[in-house]
């Protein structure tokens, strides 16, 4: 398996997991650790990372656009893809509202907003994902509407419609499947402007008017710039500087090679998908001392979600 540290000095202030990171490294598990010192724990490390203070985001975010683009669009991986359908919300449906000559990302669509849903309880608590097979948007089990309604037995998360009971193979993308393709406004914080991409899109007819509506998993693709042919500002390649989340652009954050950071996504999305999913994040109070530092939970977070690392045996 696969381990990544950062802001977490195992063996100074966690002693009691110390053994099993070196148990685990005896096992062969490989080790990165991501600290501006030579630290404690940097002693177990196969790899140091010697990470500019507080950049541990912008490493993750150009990690995921490796894993987005090679083992997600250029190469679908069967289990990512499956993990991604069935324990995320990426499926599901949010629209895009229209604003002068650009879109922006809105609500989660509720369910009650459409004819065949209009009935339900707590309807605008339950979402909506595209299913495959009858191509038209399905409300699956599993949310808090669900868990709050008179009728119980469905709050599991499964892929069944919470109305009939049947099954649901929820589309991730509708790249190739679309309706049109509109131009999306998306923030870079770190430069502290916007920028524009192309994000494929259905158009759903609800009891208030008809909605321009995208996947989560197409907005994340977007936000990432994984360049999929579609028009706007997406990075020509991995050594774009200047297009955010490349592997070029996080070098100026984190003060480490973008041939660095290549290396490590492939060897934890590979990792990944030889054992369904064993790679671990021991993270701690490193990170937390840092304003937004919960950001940089999340960014890696999605690193362990879309490689289906969360909730498996060793991951």
């Amino acid at each position: 398996k696969m381990l990544a540290v950062m802001g977490s000095n195992l063996n100074m202030t966690r002693t009691p997991d110390c053994h099993f990171a070196a148990e685990a490294r005896h096992n062969g598990t490989k080790m990165y650790v991501f600290a501006p010192d030579f630290n404690q724990v940097a002693k177990y490390a196969d790899e140091w990372m010697s990470i500019n203070a507080g950049q541990d985001g912008a490493w993750w975010m150009a990690a995921n656009h490796v894993i987005l683009k090679e083992f997600h669009h250029d190469r679908q991986v069967p289990y990512f893809m499956d993990y991604t359908k069935r324990y995320t919300d990426a499926p599901l449906l949010v629209e895009l509202k229209e604003n002068g000559d650009r879109y922006e990302a809105g609500q989660l669509l509720r369910a009650n907003r459409l004819a065949t849903y209009a009935d339900q309880e707590n309807g605008e608590w339950k979402f909506l994902m595209w299913d495959v097979k009858e191509d038209k948007p399905k409300m699956p089990m599993g949310f808090i509407g669900h868990r709050h309604g008179e009728e119980k037995g469905k709050w599991n998360l499964q892929l069944k419609d919470g109305r009939n009971g049947s099954e649901i193979d929820p589309i991730l993308t509708f790249l190739g499947n679309s309706d049109d393709e509109v131009q999306v406004r998306l923030d870079d914080f770190g430069e502290g402007r916007e920028t524009l991409r192309g994000v494929p899109v259905k158009r759903i007819k609800t009891q208030d008017g008809t909605v321009t509506v995208a996947t989560i998993y197409d907005v994340l693709m977007a936000q990432y710039g994984v360049p999929r042919g579609l028009a706007g500002e997406y990075p020509e390649d991995y050594n774009d500087e200047e297009k955010p989340y490349t592997p070029a652009w996080s070098e100026k954050y984190t003060g480490l090679s973008r041939d660095n950071l290549i290396k490590f996504a492939r060897e934890w999305a590979t990792t990944a998908e030889h054992t369904n999913g064993k790679c671990t994040i021991i993270i701690g109070a490193g990170i937390n001392h840092w304003y937004h530092g919960n950001l940089m939970y999340r960014a890696g977070i999605q690193a362990l979600m879309f490689c289906g690392c969360v909730g498996v045996n060793g991951g």
